[in-house]
């Protein structure tokens, strides 16, 4: 068994008790903290709550983050009850770097899925600039709090709230410089490890909507994989020259299985070989027709509520049209329901395969807990 696979098995057991038990830890300290007026007690027990709920946070938007990175933001939270007078110190940068790494991330997503381009110059400030404002209105909470309880502000409450943004400064610099070094193809093995991971568990975020003829050759040219998958025709037997209900029902279990296990992108109007034949051969009168067609097989076998993890288009190559579906992953089970019957589609490799009986059972309970 992977590292992985235990990771994701046995995980959950110890890290849900564990990040409750530190909630209400942390609770109970911002209520004394706020009852006794400490307020850099109360400042450094916020953030680590942030920190905690993180992750929570992110599976409320269907953002699911990898088990590696829940634990070590719950062993960074458990080790800083130790880390004595350097706790706050330890604890701000951590909360720039993550709001940092974090503002990157979602920077990154937006630029991906909008074919931007990413500029590193305008790219550091921002994320900075973000981060510092974060800060900066955690120190202004403190100042008003103060005030609100009529107690007076000294000297050393600026020189701390100054310290304090610039170990914010510090932790936003260190996560923007990685995360573009990881971006300039620099080797960071770690990190490399987590965003291959984020990206297996979120696929719907880096689904690329290729919309160039050169983009989809190139895409071509790689060949058949698990995330891509080539039909000669959407439902004409190239043998008989008739449309074929069998021809449908093997692009209908393509399209069921992308949306079952990881997304993928199938291209109608491509031979096996890589041959673009066009979706000409299927004789429809015009596009709308064609689209028209592909739409109402989705709408009456896989499901009408499945289209919004789908996206479709029509793309001219030389004089040819060639149809592109990207899938999403997603969130339930999609049954194919092809002659009263309910049909489980997954990809193994380049092969959609049928799932059924226990099997079908362990898949989806490991699948779509």
């Amino acid at each position: 068994m992977s590292f992985e696979e235990i990771m994701d098995n046995n995980a959950a057991k110890v890290q849900r008790p564990l990040s409750y038990l530190i909630r209400i830890i942390l609770m109970i300290s911002i209520g004394y903290a706020l009852y006794a007026h400490l307020w850099r007690v109360l400042f450094i027990d916020i953030l680590l709550l942030v920190l905690i709920l993180l992750p929570t946070i992110f599976r409320k938007y269907d953002i699911d983050l990898p088990r590696e990175m829940d634990f070590i933001l719950l062993i960074f939270v458990v080790g800083s009850f130790f880390l004595g007078e350097f706790r706050g110190v330890i604890i701000q940068i951590f909360f720039g770097f993550a709001i940092s790494f974090v503002s990157v991330a979602f920077l990154l997503i937006i630029t991906r899925n909008s074919k931007m381009e990413i500029h590193y110059l305008v790219t550091y400030i921002s994320v900075i600039a973000f981060a510092m404002g974060i800060g900066a209105i955690s120190e202004l909470s403190k100042f008003l709090l103060k005030g609100y309880f009529g107690m007076q502000v000294g000297l050393a409450d600026y020189h701390y709230a100054m310290a304090s943004l610039i170990f914010v400064f510090l932790g936003s610099f260190l996560a923007t410089s990685l995360a573009l070094a990881y971006l300039k193809d620099y080797d960071l093995p770690i990190l490399r490890h987590l965003i291959k991971r984020f990206k297996k568990k979120n696929p719907n975020l880096f689904v690329e909507r290729l919309d160039s003829p050169e983009e989809v050759v190139g895409l071509i040219k790689k060949g058949e994989n698990e995330h891509i998958e080539f039909k000669s025709t959407l439902r004409v037997n190239l043998h008989t020259g008739e449309p074929d209900k069998r021809i449908e029902h093997s692009v209908l279990k393509t399209i069921s299985a992308f949306l079952n296990t990881e997304g993928g992108s199938l291209l109608v109007g491509v031979q096996d070989t890589g041959n673009i034949c066009g979706i000409e051969r299927d004789h429809f009168q015009s596009n709308d027709k064609f689209n028209l067609h592909f739409t109402n097989l989705i709408k009456e076998y896989v499901g009408n509520e499945n289209l919004p993890y789908m996206h479709f288009e029509l793309i001219q190559i030389e004089d040819k049209n060639v149809m592109k579906v990207d899938c999403l992953k997603s969130k339930k089970p999609v049954f194919l329901r092809f002659h009263k019957e309910e049909e489980f589609y997954m990809r193994v490799g380049a092969a959609t395969t049928q799932v059924t009986g226990s099997r079908l059972v362990s898949y989806i309970g490991n699948k779509f807990k």
